[in-house]
């Protein structure tokens, strides 16, 4: 195809495509489907006419123009993701509480299961002691029995290894019981109960041989906020676990994909303070020098700061500026 043919027999379509442009930047969000369907479409007329021009005519009037229409179009019709600062500030600001607050039911559900594991744990250690050795070691056990406390190693360990030894282990419990929603939630369920009956068989055993206060001044720092995250990374689970297999109206599809987002806002929400705690656990919790109760009132802190900014309203003041177009909570 010649020069003058190819541009006779489209400049109609691109015309209409240069009118629909400059309507459609004016009137973004009035643009009715039939209008968004034929900009779709004529978007894909210039592409491949840019494409045959720049292949035939390169250097050519019609190839500069058409190459402006194709980058116009794709610029209108393209979603815009917001820089990553925005992102990450919308997402403390608003995206995480939002979601906390919608999933409180699942978080509560997941603070049952681990009461309930950490209950049965106190119990069964309590009326028969050598459950503790089921759970957490012959050795362990037999360490409290001779009034020792495993934790009186972690002063002998670099508190930077420390730190990142820990944030490692606590990461990777709190990823297994947001993943474990993927097996209809019941791995999710195993970790809660798992780490419940744990926690119950430890506090059980050194309470019966008098050593339950080292424990309580090791964790009292770190331990409240620990717990409730991982109960939180279940209520991600659970909420994942909800959409493989909870009733819905929607399309399983979609239903799975909307729970997807949920748990993946509600587990990125424990990140930021693992690492904080990972730096509590390696520098403070095994520090003498520092009391109990200061220890105590720093884990009452951590905790409640959390639940403050958790729970926090994210209704928007009138005015206030929100992201650009394709704004998400993540």
């Amino acid at each position: 195809m010649d020069y003058g043919r190819f541009q006779r027999q489209s400049a109609e379509t691109w015309a209409s495509f240069r009118g629909l442009l400059v309507h459609a930047s004016r009137h973004t969000h009035r643009l009715t489907y039939d209008e968004l369907e034929q900009l779709a479409a004529l978007h894909r007329r210039v592409l491949s006419d840019f494409a045959y021009a720049r292949t035939h005519f390169p250097g050519t009037d019609v190839e500069r123009s058409l190459r402006g229409l194709a980058f116009e179009g794709h610029r209108l019709l393209t979603r815009h993701e917001p820089p990553l600062l925005p992102r990450i500030r919308h997402f403390f600001a608003f995206g995480f509480p939002r979601q906390f607050r919608r999933s409180l039911p699942a978080v509560l559900i997941s603070l049952g299961i681990f009461s309930g594991g950490m209950m049965l744990g106190f119990v069964l250690t309590l009326v028969e002691p050598d459950v503790a050795q089921l759970l957490i070691g012959v050795e362990n056990v037999e360490r409290v029995r001779r009034g020792e406390v495993w934790t009186d190693a972690a002063t002998r360990i670099a508190p930077a290894q420390m730190s990142s030894a820990i944030f490692t282990n606590n990461v990777s419990v709190a990823l297994v019981a947001w993943g474990g929603g993927l097996l209809a939630g019941l791995l999710t369920i195993y970790v809660l109960v798992l780490n419940g009956l744990l926690l119950g068989s430890v506090l059980s055993l050194t309470w019966q041989h008098g050593v339950l206060d080292r424990i309580v001044e090791f964790i009292s720092a770190h331990g409240p906020l620990e717990l409730f995250l991982i109960i939180v990374a279940g209520a991600a689970g659970l909420e994942l676990a909800h959409g493989l297999v909870g009733e819905s109206p929607l399309p399983r599809k979609k239903q799975l994909r909307r729970a997807g987002r949920r748990s993946v806002i509600l587990a990125l929400g424990t990140l930021a303070p693992l690492v904080v705690l990972g730096l509590v656990e390696g520098f403070v919790s095994p520090d003498p020098a520092i009391g109990v109760t200061a220890k105590s009132l720093l884990g009452i802190a951590l905790l409640g700061l959390f639940l403050v900014w958790a729970l926090r309203r994210t209704d928007r003041p009138l005015g206030s500026r929100s992201l650009p177009r394709g704004e998400s909570d993540l």
